[in-house]
């Protein structure tokens, strides 16, 4: 019916209850179309009392309000058996993730409506609950006028009865395709019916006929949980209320532990004792554990919020203390160098968490490319111990090593395996008291190549063995082990590995037992002939450069300008894309080292404008197509996953923070881009059949 036609019978109550008048006033504007009769409520308290003096067929309450918020008055109202099924719509302009959703629906309202509202759709939404109340009530009209006329309309009631087994049989369909489950429980008799749905649920075979009794269904429940369902069935007789609760049933096929949502209500033909006991039933197994996940994870959340502001604090407390001992007068020689190898240090292990976290962004967005190449294994965990040496040195471990007796060919990415490898050495080196022993084997097993890492650490618990590769999850989350990280590395080592087409295991006994893990990688037949890891140039190693520094950071360009001016490069700096365009075309530059997200004008279209000789925005074309600079693009691609490897017209892209000297970009530009570290020996290292002792 509209608006302008409704009969005042025919108007519903609509209760608007904000703290804010103007929400209020923008409320009314919206479903004032709708011709009904709207009420304000501007507190919790005058919200009850407009709901005891009226019929209200639908309540709209926002959220953030003083003193009760939303939350709780949506509990207060489904209190009262009156309100147990009034439509209750939330609002919310803060309160929008998915958890707060969540527990408005917990709560019990019927649906969630974030701000900015959209007009049309809120009030879409508010005129079908309006319509519904209207017709409920229209439809027990209708049921009084039916009583009173039984006796002159028994042709009609007979028609009207098949209308209502088609209805029910409707209703079964939908029911059954839902998947909920019925019962029907004549308390006079004892005997209940069941849908086929029930039966599944509680794991017996499907009756023909669904007869079944009660007992049998509460002898499932849970033993923890009887206690509690029974007596809201008790309340629930009591009062006639609907009987709603979330339990566990245990399954009589097999003993499995199945959550539930029951809802029922008791029935009589007159007043008195109930005569029946009419429900449905959901399987909410799926939502619990949903639920609990998400628990889980918020959890692990905090753990890694806290490991993270540990992690960061030290090395920062370690470079403040150091810059105010360099401030201090007298200092000598011996003190300077000693604070220089501090802050050295803690900007390396703060530079290797950014990268690392970067890292798992790039491989959950999918952005990680692989540079795969014919490897030599052996040289790559070469490297990987060069790496970790620093770490197993300082924990006074003792590190044997096993290499192959014939060199281990895989195609491989020389960068991220040695950056699994340095991840398993390191945690080994982090998970055992000092002085721990550390064994890594290398071999080919038939047609893979295997890699060992074994420490005599804290070892594994058997119920983390299955995890022990998730994301954020450590054995020893304490803040007192000062090194055990974010929980990222083997998160890490799994995804690089499964990226290569191999896997990694993992093997402990338990707590205090140590633990192995095994990366497994396919392996390949030798090349023909491939370059020896640390080949250089040598006609072009000493070669000085004209360079351009972008980077909005003031302190970043000028830093990094300063350290190529001392390699004996010619070096230019500009803080913003404009200016570097201006700079280009005026010292025409041979490389330019430049930063992605640089503000205003991007890295990007910087990038561009110099491939395409563009020079300045004013039309300077002494930049011209095909004689512009290297360019090497630095910082985080905000970009789409198929723009990962860096803008278009880039000869390298580079993430920030670097963990050497700036002037190893100019290796890459120089065609040394798979950025290998030199194969430094260990001291005394020398591979051998036996094996290397290293170590205190």
């Amino acid at each position: 019916m509209a608006p302008d036609r409704m009969d005042a019978d025919d108007r519903v109550n609509i209760l608007l209850v904000d703290d804010q008048p103007a929400k209020l006033l923008s409320y009314e504007a919206v479903l004032s179309d709708l011709g009904q009769n709207l009420i304000r409520a501007q507190s919790a308290r005058e919200a009850l009392e407009c709901l005891l003096r009226n019929d209200i067929a639908v309540i709209l309450i926002d959220v953030c309000m003083p003193d009760f918020d939303g939350f709780a008055l949506v509990s207060m109202i489904r209190e009262h058996p009156r309100f147990d099924r009034t439509p209750i719509i939330l609002v919310s302009a803060v309160f929008m993730s998915d958890v707060d959703r969540l527990r408005g629906y917990e709560k019990g309202a019927i649906d969630y409506v974030s701000v900015p509202i959209v007009p049309e759709l809120l009030r879409a939404k508010v005129a079908a609950f309006a319509d519904l109340h209207r017709k409920t009530r229209q439809l027990e009209e209708l049921n009084a006028q039916l009583e009173r006329r039984v006796a002159e309309r028994t042709t009609e009631l007979e028609s009207s009865g098949a209308r209502v087994r088609a209805g029910e049989e409707r209703l079964r369909l939908a029911v059954e395709g839902a998947g909920m489950a019925t019962w029907d429980a004549d308390l006079r008799t004892g005997r209940a019916f069941w849908s086929a749905t029930f039966f599944t649920i509680l794991g017996y075979e499907p009756v023909h006929g669904g007869e079944a009794s009660t007992e049998m269904w509460t002898g499932c429940i849970h033993p923890d949980d009887v206690a509690r369902v029974m007596d809201g069935m008790h309340r629930a007789r009591a009062d006639r209320s609907l009987f709603s609760a979330d339990h566990r049933i245990i399954r009589v096929d097999g003993g499995d532990v199945v959550w539930v949502s029951s809802f029922g209500r008791f029935l009589g033909d007159a007043p008195g004792e109930p005569s029946r006991f009419v429900g449905v039933l959901f399987d909410i197994t799926a939502r619990i554990r949903m639920q609990e996940t998400l628990r889980d994870a918020d959890r692990r959340k905090d753990q890694f919020l806290a490991m993270l502001a540990h992690e960061l604090r030290n090395p920062l407390a370690s470079m403040r203390n150091a810059v105010k001992i360099m401030y201090a007068e007298p200092l000598g020689e011996d003190t300077l160098g000693r604070c220089r190898d501090i802050i050295d240090r803690q900007v390396d292990q703060l530079a290797l968490l950014v990268d690392d976290l970067l890292d798992v962004s790039r491989i959950t967005a999918g952005k990680i490319k692989l540079r795969l190449e014919p490897v030599d294994l052996w040289p790559v965990v070469s490297e990987a111990v060069a790496a970790s040496r620093i770490l197993i040195d300082d924990r006074r471990h003792v590190l044997t090593v096993r290499p192959p007796e014939q060199p281990v060919w895989v195609d491989g990415d020389r960068v991220r395996l040695a950056q699994v490898v340095t991840n398993l050495l390191n945690n080994a080196a982090k998970y055992q008291d000092d002085g721990g022993r550390i064994r890594l084997d290398v071999e080919r097993d038939g047609d893979e190549a295997v890699i060992r890492v074994r420490d005599e650490g804290i070892g594994i618990p058997p119920d983390m063995l299955a995890r022990i590769f998730d994301l954020f999850l450590q054995v020893d989350g304490s803040i007192h082990r000062a090194q055990g990280g974010l929980g990222i590395g083997l998160s890490l080592v799994r995804s690089l590995v499964e990226m290569h087409g191999g896997e990694v295991e993992v093997r402990s006994e338990g707590l205090g037992k140590g633990s192995e893990f095994v990366v497994r990688l396919p392996c390949r037949a030798a090349p023909a002939s491939w370059p020896r890891p640390g080949e250089t140039d040598p006609a072009r190693a000493g070669a000085r450069h004209r360079i351009l520094v972008v980077d909005d950071n003031e302190d970043a360009a000028e830093s990094q300008a300063m350290l190529l001016q001392m390699a004996g490069h010619e070096v230019f700096v500009a803080f913003n894309g404009s200016a570097a365009l201006d700079r280009a075309a005026a010292e025409q530059p041979a490389v330019v080292l430049l930063d992605i997200g640089l503000a205003g004008m991007d890295g990007l279209e910087v990038c561009r404008r110099l491939r395409a000789g563009a020079g300045t925005p004013r039309g300077d074309d002494r930049l011209r197509p095909g004689r512009g600079p290297a360019a090497l693009a630095r910082g985080r691609l905000r970009h789409a996953p198929g723009q990962a490897r860096g803008p278009r017209g880039a000869h390298e892209a580079a993430g920030r923070p670097a963990r050497g000297c700036p002037a190893d970009h100019l290796q890459v530009i120089r065609g040394r881009s798979r950025r290998r570290r030199s194969a430094r020996a260990w001291p005394g290292f020398k591979p051998a059949a036996r094996g290397v002792r290293s170590g205190a």
